[in-house]
C-alpha cells in the first residue's frame, strides 16, 4: 500500500510540474521573450499579461493602448492562451488522479460519451465558439472539453483558435477606434 501512495504522490508532483511549466514557461515566459525581442519594456509586457489574465480576449485593446505592434499583441495573447489551456487541462487531470469521486464521475461521463460518437469526434471544433462565450471563454472551454473527454490537443488548438479570432476582432475594433479618435 505504501508503494501505491508513493506512486500517487510522484504522479501528483509530475502534474504540478506540468502545470507550473505551462504557466511559467508558455503563458508567461514566451510572452516575455516576445516582448524582449520586440524591444518592449518588461513592465509593459507584464502589465499586458495581467490584463489578458483578467480580461481574456478583451485585453487586446490594452496591447494597442500600450502601442504594441498588433502582431505582438496576438503573439503574446496566443502564447498565454496555450499555456493557460494546458495548465487547466493538467490541473483537472490532477484532480482526477487525487479524487476517487471525480475519477468515477469522469468514467461515467466517458461511458455516456460512447453513446454519442459524433459529439465526441467533432466536439473539439465547438471549442472555437465556446471560447467566445463571456464567462466561459479561455478558462472554461478547456474544462468543458476535459469533462466531455474530447481530444486534448484538438480541444486546446480549437480553443486557442477561437481566442485568436476573438482577440483579432478586438484589435481591429481598437485600431479602428484609435484611428477615428486621432
Amino acid at each position: 500500500m505504501h508503494s501505491m501512495e508513493q506512486k500517487k504522490s510522484t504522479l501528483i508532483e509530475v502534474q504540478i510540474g506540468k502545470i507550473l511549466a505551462a504557466v511559467l514557461l508558455i503563458a508567461i515566459g514566451i510572452p516575455l521573450l516576445l516582448g524582449f525581442f520586440s524591444g518592449e519594456s518588461l513592465t509593459s509586457v507584464l502589465s499586458f499579461i495581467g490584463s489578458i489574465a483578467v480580461l481574456q480576449a478583451l485585453a487586446a485593446p490594452v496591447g494597442v493602448i500600450l502601442d504594441f505592434d498588433p502582431w505582438l499583441v496576438l503573439g503574446i495573447m496566443i502564447a498565454f492562451a496555450f499555456g493557460i489551456c494546458f495548465a487547466i487541462w493538467e490541473a483537472l487531470q490532477t484532480f482526477a488522479l487525487t479524487s476517487d469521486r471525480i475519477r468515477r464521475w469522469i468514467e461515467g461521463v466517458e461511458e455516456k460519451m460512447q453513446e454519442h460518437q459524433s459529439l465526441h469526434r467533432y466536439g473539439p471544433v465547438s471549442c472555437i465558439l465556446i471560447a467566445w462565450i463571456p464567462g466561459i471563454g479561455l478558462y472554461g472551454t478547456p474544462a468543458i472539453a476535459w469533462i466531455l473527454r474530447w481530444d486534448r490537443i484538438l480541444s486546446i488548438l480549437f480553443t486557442v483558435t477561437g481566442f485568436f479570432f476573438a482577440s483579432l476582432l478586438m484589435i481591429v475594433l481598437a485600431e479602428g477606434a484609435s484611428s477615428i479618435l486621432s
